[in-house]
């Protein structure tokens, strides 16, 4: 048994192929809306992503957060004709709301920096 920093680490179970598949499913969370109800947001899944990521290109800060509410907003479902509307939104909520679908999405905060440290002391 491997043994970690100050005593020895419990093993955890081995995963199944179907565990794991269902573990890197995409979750959702409530979001509220200051003062106006709550929506459902959902990470943006791999797929998802590369098909956005690949329209960036040409695509400003502000169409690049419509385009992510688009995307991590279920419910209400939104389609590609709201994009029109999320332009005249506030920029703060359209802002918050982005940074919320990214955070879950482990686009941004802590979950990826994980990733991103180096190891060598």
């Amino acid at each position: 048994m491997a043994k970690g920093a100050g005593g020895v680490r419990e093993s955890k179970p081995r995963l199944t192929k179907d565990q794991l598949l269902e573990a890197l499913r995409t979750r959702r969370q409530e979001y509220e809306l200051d003062g106006v109800g709550t929506i459902t947001i959902e990470s943006i899944s791999v797929d998802r992503f590369a098909a956005v990521q690949g329209d960036l290109g040409d695509m400003n800060t502000a169409d690049a957060l419509k385009r992510i509410c688009l995307l991590g907003v279920v419910e209400p479902a939104l389609s590609p004709e709201d994009l029109e509307a999320l332009g005249a939104s506030d920029v703060s909520a359209i802002n918050n709301l982005a940074n919320a679908i990214m955070r879950v999405s482990g686009l941004i905060g802590d979950g990826p920096n994980r990733f991103l440290t180096s190891t060598k002391e």
